[in-house]
């Protein structure tokens, strides 16, 4: 029996788009191909809305969706005007597309109204594909999930057909069937526009994604219920041989709640993050991508970055010589996540994060980090909780440090509204003096004080301006004493033309403790939206902490030969002596799987260069080569190979 969907074609700002979902008795050919017998009595999702002006837009998409004991089936029918300026460039997975045309299926198995457990599915024109999982995955593709998708052009445009297992997604154990929250999305490159079927506005507001009505997941779960990832990672450094071999498991206690158990895991980062030499008062803030913290690394994240700090920040864990967690769902309204930890040092971990949703208005949680190293001890533990009253909402967080005895507190409350374009909010933030868990990211100690900070954003429908966005962030911080510690204005605008230019104009006066910032900052940015052909521009003026300061920043990069990828980047900073920045790359895309990458950086007169080759991101075994050290600061006389294998 064919899957429908019954689209109610009535719109209204505050209209939440609903759909029955019936299963289907024999699966799509997988072609693309809109006249294939299981679409034909799907009825069309349509219409769909532009992002910003909240009209149908202007070269419409049609969604069909459809499910069976194995899968969830989507198909995207795009009409374009001009399918000649149809762009699809990246052609390896997981790539940000930024200018591509793309869609993207939006699914929250759990009906949560609040974006918490939400999976997003992108495929751009050419079939490569994306995606975001609920909860965190790793990024080896068996233990992520595979998924397919085909895509196929037509003389109006082009089509996108999707095969999603459920063993990839959590989902609710029902015998009855349930709801779903669901979006369909699209952006088409060459008019810059972005549409969806539900109008969930530019700030994306999860109480308004569309609801899947009346859909029955499998009542087995068919993921394996083991699954094991292993490396062995060899390598020479400067004439000494030595060898890392590590195997992590995951066992699937069910459809909603994964363990996993780790034995001195993978820790070598084949990339990392060059952070630069632009000036910053504080710790800079750098993402982590080791495996075993992003395997559900959502559950382990209580506190936004712009709050106090963070509780747990990952990037503190050395070496381990044995980690294992726990994640998912515990109940309709509730998550769980919990880990311990033994590093190579001797010192053990525990972080626990206690995730409460009642209601889509109405969430928070309370979690617990403990740290011991011999004779030191450190015990964090707090709480957040979330509430809205419509387009308002009110959010705080606070936790208490016991350091060896002594007891140190920190916290914050915010209020604020939350349109479709226009955001703005005021938040008090303090930190006792000697408030720095070992195992935490806390920007500032010693602070008292509040923040306001807005946001607008729009587009402009005729002229050689296509979209802009404003912010202005006040921030009024002082010390015990009532010593300054950040004080003034800050406030920015970007523009990004017709033309794919980006021009962005920043300008801040604000004191601090060791001085005063008074600077511009213009950047500017050509063919903003292609990295394969792009070329950018930033110059700061001013003063930073009272002392007389430039930065200039000039990179572009451009691909030759159809998948060679050239970068240079050149970074000065006016402040120190010698604070200057070089940095030159080379990358080749051999295919969806293979590249080559080389990078030259040269900071403050010390150089570094690795050179490294990867076969990854598909199933079966993945293989890394790298020569040099990208985390050294100077060239490291080593080679490392790394075989990855999921079973």
């Amino acid at each position: 029996m064919g899957a429908v969907l019954l689209v109610s074609l009535a719109y209204a700002r505050t209209d939440v788009p609903s759909v029955q979902a019936k299963r289907l008795a024999h699966p799509p050919k997988s072609n693309a191909d809109p006249s294939d017998p299981a679409w034909q009595d799907c009825p069309v999702a349509t219409p769909f809305l532009d992002t910003f002006t909240e009209r149908p837009a202007p070269d419409q998409t049609e969604g069909r969706l459809a499910y069976d004991e194995e899968a969830l089936y989507a198909l995207f029918v795009c009409h374009d005007s001009k399918p000649d300026q149809i762009i699809g460039r990246e052609i390896e997975p997981e790539a940000t597309f930024n200018g591509e045309d793309t869609v993207t299926l939006s699914l929250d198995t759990f009906n949560s109204h609040s974006g918490a457990s939400l999976s997003k599915f992108t495929v751009n024109a050419i079939n490569t594909q994306a995606e975001t999982i609920a909860g965190g995955h790793s990024s080896k593709a068996e233990w992520r999930g595979v998924w397919k998708s085909w895509t196929k052009r037509f003389a109006g445009g082009y089509i996108v057909e999707m095969r999603i297992p459920w063993r990839i997604l959590g989902y609710p154990n029902s015998k009855t069937p349930i709801d779903m929250d669901l979006n369909f999305d699209r952006y088409q490159a060459h008019t810059k526009t972005s549409s969806q079927w539900a109008f969930v506005t530019p700030n994306f507001n999860p109480q308004l994604l569309g609801h899947l009505r009346g859909i029955l997941p499998p009542e087995k779960d068919s993921r394996s219920r083991w699954q094991f990832l292993a490396y062995d990672a060899p390598q020479i450094e400067n004439g000494a041989f030595s060898n890392r071999i590590g195997v992590d498991g995951r066992y699937a206690v069910s459809s909603q709640q994964t363990a996993l158990f780790s034995i001195s895991p993978d820790f070598l980062n084949i990339e990392q993050q060059i952070a630069g030499v632009s000036f910053v008062h504080t710790e800079r803030f750098l993402k982590d991508a080791r495996p075993f913290f992003t395997e559900g690394g959502d559950y382990f994240n209580p506190i936004g970055e712009f709050e106090f700090g963070i509780p747990f920040y990952s990037n503190r864990i050395g070496p381990l010589s044995f980690g294992t967690k726990f994640y998912g769902q515990v109940s309709p309204n509730s998550k769980l996540g919990t880990m311990a930890l033994e590093e190579s040092n001797g010192s053990t971990v525990t972080f626990t994060n206690l995730q409460l949703n009642p209601d889509p208005t109405l969430g928070g949680s309370v979690f617990a980090t403990t740290y011991v190293n011999g004779g030191s001890s450190d015990l964090l533990v707090g709480a957040t909780g979330n509430k809205k009253w419509g387009q308002w909402f009110g959010h705080f967080s606070g936790a208490e440090d016991s350091v060896n005895n002594q007891t140190d507190a920190a916290g914050n409350v915010a209020l604020g509204y939350q349109g479709s374009k226009f955001l703005t909010q005021v938040q008090g933030i303090w930190v006792d003096t000697s408030f720095n868990p070992i195992l935490g990211y806390v920007p500032w100690q010693d602070r008292r004080g509040a923040y306001s900070y807005s946001n607008y954003s729009d587009t402009i429908e005729k002229g050689p301006i296509h979209d802009w966005n404003m912010f202005v962030y006040t921030p009024a911080f002082y010390q015990t004493g009532g010593i300054i510690q950040e004080r003034g204005l800050q406030a920015g605008v970007t523009l990004n033309t017709r033309t794919d230019q980006s021009i962005a104009i920043n300008r801040s006066i604000t004191d601090y403790q060791s001085g005063t910032d008074d600077n511009w900052d213009i950047a500017t940015t050509f063919n903003a939206s292609n990295r394969f052909r792009q070329f950018g521009l930033e110059y700061l003026f001013g003063t930073q902490n009272s002392i007389p300061s430039r930065y200039l920043d000039v990179k572009g990069s451009v691909r030759v030969l159809r998948s060679m990828d050239i970068g240079l980047e050149q970074s000065i900073l006016c402040f120190s002596p010698g604070a200057r920045q070089s940095i030159a790359t080379l990358g080749w895309q051999i295919d969806s799987k293979r590249s080559i990458t080389g990078r030259f950086v040269d900071t403050d007169g010390f150089q570094n260069f690795f050179l490294s080759f990867k076969n990854a991101g598909g199933e079966g075994t993945e293989t890394y080569l790298i020569i040099g050290d990208p985390n050294a600061l100077t060239f490291a006389k080593r080679v490392s190979l790394k075989f990855v294998w999921a079973f």
